[in-house]
């Protein structure tokens, strides 16, 4: 698979220019554009997002590292994007055209034009894609009309628009955001990978087809049942913001432990060679460990506190009363439920005898004395067939409960053992590790001493700066999970007694069975999304490894390591974690690897267009990430490069790799607007480009 043309019209500072590229070879993978600063190698990606992906681009735009504001939207990106020049002669239009092949013989071309006011506002576009078969275009279909969309076509022949980050980015600032939150760089990618993006599209569809269909449909439930779907709508709502805020706290508390554990690194490096500064930072890290055992020690006693504790309060009879009522209602519900199963057996029995004309009753009965007798007959049948338990419940008290709900009650009762001892055990290991923690605050201060110049001291601050922002972040995350586990619980009590009220509804309405179909799935899709991770992790560790260990010069990485939640860590020879600080080269080949390994484990063989490829690296680290690069003969990649990251002298033990070259040429036209040409199988060539350039 490979671009062989983009053509760009009244695009930023392109007029016209077209770039052809010919298909990857055994021996030649490389296409190089070569511009200084400024001189339109972004443009190229831009264009080439826009094209494919239109609006949505601007989102996948800032994941690929590229500067795409969302605040002005798209209307006003594409006005900054009109070409100063065609503004000026009247032109109405700006279009992009890519040509993708999948085979020689099979190829798609899209093209998307913008059309503006006489003023340069933008009025609409429209995007166009013909399929190509040996060099023969077919009719064109235009996205949105005819129920054919480019999304989908994208989606089966080239690349979704939301795996498109890991093929088309920007260099330097991919590894910028990999420094801000490799986490949600690793999470999104594993979305992508997985089509957890598609699965939340699809959940978001559903959602509309539900609303558009209640909106359809004769209200005929109870009053009842609206408001219970009211209230369980209120509660899941509030359980997902809960949520969202949890995952928040969560991220600053990564955040602040990432942060203190670079200050530790950083105090203990101070002091190499003294085992008295090595212990300081050995101490601080106990001390926390202590306090974490702390909070969870808190939230056992919380625990016993709110759970267990009121019912032991309530004393044994009363307890012992509510435990036999449950069990007897639960038994009268299992005895119902057999005596209706005989129902049919006795309603034969009445009407045998009644129509058995063996015995005749002289006079005939009437009918409130028929009744009677059937009253009577269903009596006996259940005295001598299927008399009440002895232990079942005479009057039932807790209607409100489901039948689950009592078994669980049940259940929850049998597991109330507590004891004062249990109690005085939690107290005596909180004041344990209250004592062991200001035992460890006198020895920090202690060894505090041992600075000289106040860098240590300095350090020690910053770390107790951030202890009270973390505690205040573990109770607030506490009170969170608290109020989430109450919520949940809240939900699943309410929402059996909605769904079974809402199925009676259900029954007599072929739109509310559709709503109920579309509901399960739904739920399906909640419950796969994060039994997904785990499938990829770790063969995206391994890949990552792989990668990682090409590009880096430096050999103490033995392995990469994902958790499924997303983390990462760089592990040594031993298995620990290396926690020194990366350079900035160095984050570059972690991010590097990162999108070089999600595109990998895609099993997809789209090209690789990369903006400032090597950025700040050194020449090692171009070495090595350049021979990864050319690694892959049936893999485009094109590289948009200035001058110092493939300059002239490196560009000629490339070249034998470079199937393709472009040099982009500046220049100033009046009214502040600059025009760019592209030079044809050239490249820098030294200062006279330069020169030339300026």
């Amino acid at each position: 698979m490979w671009i062989s043309n983009i053509e760009l019209t009244n695009f930023k500072s392109y007029r016209r220019e077209t770039f052809e590229f010919p298909s990857p070879s055994e021996d030649r993978n490389l296409v190089l554009i070569g511009g200084l600063n400024g001189f339109g190698k972004t443009t190229i990606l831009e264009a080439l997002y826009l094209c494919l992906y239109g609006k949505d681009a601007l989102v996948h735009l800032a994941r690929a590292g590229l500067k795409a504001d969302d605040s002005f939207g798209y209307p006003t990106f594409l006005e900054r994007a009109f070409n100063g020049e065609a503004r000026h002669a009247g032109a109405g239009f700006m279009s992009v055209r890519v040509r993708i092949h999948r085979t020689k013989l099979q190829a798609l071309d899209v093209t998307r034009k913008w059309f503006f006011k006489p003023n340069g506002s933008w009025a609409e576009d429209e995007a166009l894609a013909r399929l190509v078969t040996r060099d023969i275009p077919g009719s064109p279909r235009i996205d949105g009309q005819n129920n054919f969309s480019l999304t989908e076509l994208l989606d089966e022949f080239f690349l979704p628009a939301h795996i498109a980050p890991f093929f088309f980015f920007d260099g330097e600032e991919v590894k910028k955001l990999a420094d801000q939150s490799r986490v949600e760089q690793v999470k999104q990618g594993l979305e992508g990978l997985l089509g957890v993006v598609l699965l939340r599209a699809l959940s978001d569809r559903l959602k509309n087809f539900e609303s558009i269909k209640r909106s359809g449909v004769i209200n005929v439930d109870q009053d009842k049942l609206e408001l219970a779907r009211i209230e369980l709508t209120r509660l899941e709502t509030e359980l997902e913001e809960a949520q969202v805020e949890l995952k928040s706290m969560q991220s600053e508390a990564d955040r602040i432990r990432n942060e203190r554990e670079d200050l530790i690194s950083r105090m203990t490096a101070l002091g190499a060679g003294s085992a008295d500064v090595s212990s300081l930072g050995s101490l601080i890290e106990e001390r926390q460990q202590f306090r974490n055992e702390l909070g969870k020690c808190h939230q056992k006693l919380e625990a016993v506190l709110a759970g267990k504790l009121p019912f032991h309060l309530t004393g044994p009879d009363l307890l012992s009363e509510y435990r036999t009522q449950i069990h007897g209602e639960a038994r009268w519900y299992e005895w119902e439920a057999d005596r209706r199963a005989l129902e049919p057996r006795i309603a034969a029995f009445e009407e045998a005898f009644f129509s058995s004309t063996a015995t005749v009753i002289r006079p005939p009965l009437t009918a409130s004395q028929c009744a009677e007798v059937r009253e009577g007959i269903t009596r006996a049948w259940t005295s001598l067939f299927h008399p009440p338990p002895p232990d079942a419940a005479s009057e039932i008290e807790h209607k409100y409960l489901r039948k689950e709900a009592r078994q669980e009650t049940l259940q929850f009762l049998d597991s109330l053992d507590l004891s004062r001892r249990d109690i005085d055990e939690l107290l005596q290991e909180q004041e344990s590790l209250q004592r062991r923690i200001e035992d460890l605050e006198r020895q920090i201060n202690r060894l505090e001493g041992l600075d000289r110049d106040g860098t240590l001291a300095a350090l020690k601050r910053s770390i107790d700066d951030l202890s009270l922002p973390w505690e205040r972040l573990q109770e607030a995350m506490r009170a969170s999970e608290r109020r989430q586990g109450a919520l949940d619980h809240q939900i699943r009590s309410l929402r059996p007694t909605y769904q079974r009220e809402r199925q009676n509804s259900d029954k007599s309405n072929p739109a509310r069975s559709l709503i109920e179909k579309s509901e399960r799935v739904r739920r399906v899709i909640n419950e796969v999304i994060p039994k997904l991770f785990p499938l990829k992790v770790q063969e995206l560790a391994r890949e990552m490894t792989k990668i990682y260990k090409a590009l880096a010069h430096k050999d103490i990485v033995d392995r990469i390591d994902i958790h499924d939640d997303g983390r990462t860590r760089l592990l040594d020879g031993s298995g620990k974690e290396i926690m020194a600080d990366r350079s900035a080269g160095e984050n570059q080949i972690f991010a590097t690897a990162l999108i070089a390994g999600l595109a990998r484990v895609s099993r997809i063989a789209a090209p690789l267009v990369v903006d400032t490829p090597l950025g700040r690296l050194d020449s090692k680290h171009r070495e090595n990430i350049l021979r990864f690069w050319t690694s892959d003969p049936r893999r485009q990649v094109i590289l948009l490069s200035q001058d110092e990251e493939i300059d002239p002298e490196f560009f000629k033990r490339l070249e034998g790799r470079v199937c393709k070259s472009y040099l982009l040429e500046h220049v100033n036209v009046g009214h502040g607007i600059g025009r760019t040409s592209a030079k044809e199988d050239s490249y820098f060539s030294g200062a006279r480009d330069d020169e030339h350039s300026h």
